[in-house]
């Protein structure tokens, strides 16, 4: 009996390799699959309609997070200083749902943005051109118009956009959203043509949209 015992206890210690080995064969390809989609980053997450592969989305995440920082202790310091002064005819203007119209050729960029709009909703159109956010522009009353900055066969489309816009309403806010460098160096003109503010911080952006 104890040798019985002990061919059984080698048989079992011998089954799970083998077990092991029979499931390692059937699922290695999927497994490897996996493992290469991760190591590439290929999952992708649906935001604000866009499909984003897990790098885009993580640098979004990081932009906005470090906009944040940067800015707390600026709006902590700035609404020390806010008196509600608002009439209740102006609060309930702005808190009413918005229509506004984002125009960039590459919108997945502005993603997380979007999504927070969208989030206290709000409606967001996008535009991919100067022309089509005319045309739009046209059809729609909007409340708000936000903009990049440089467009293919136009670096300074965001200011050509102002213009156009401009003939049509000179009230709508507009501001334009774009890079650092174009903020800095454009920021003159994009004023004197008719924009309400330009910046490349995602956080003052919405801050400072009259929402």
């Amino acid at each position: 009996m104890e040798s019985v015992a002990k061919l059984i206890s080698a048989l079992s210690s011998l089954a799970w390799p083998a077990l092991f080995g029979v499931l390692l064969y059937k699922f290695y390809q999927p497994l490897k699959t996996l493992i290469e989609s991760a190591r590439g980053r290929k999952f992708t997450i649906k935001v604000a309609g866009n499909e984003l592969t897990m790098e885009e989305a993580s640098e979004q995440q990081r932009q906005i997070v470090n906009d944040i920082q940067s800015k707390l202790a600026e709006v902590e310091k700035r609404l020390a200083l806010i008196q509600p002064t608002i009439s209740s005819s102006e609060l309930n203007n702005s808190i009413r749902s918005k229509y506004i119209l984002w125009v960039d050729d590459n919108p997945k960029n502005n993603s997380y943005l979007v999504a927070s709009l969208q989030e206290k909703g709000h409606t967001v159109d996008i535009a991919l051109s100067t022309d089509e956010a005319m045309t739009k522009f046209a059809a729609r009353q909007y409340d708000i118009v936000i903009s990049d900055m440089g467009r293919p066969g136009d670096g300074k489309a965001g200011i050509t956009l102002v213009k156009q816009i401009r003939t049509l309403s000179s009230k709508v806010p507009f501001y334009i959203f774009c890079g650092a460098w174009a903020a800095k160096n454009f920021q003159e003109e994009a004023l004197q043509n008719g924009a309400t503010d330009i910046t490349s911080s995602g956080t003052a952006l919405l801050f400072k949209l009259p929402l």
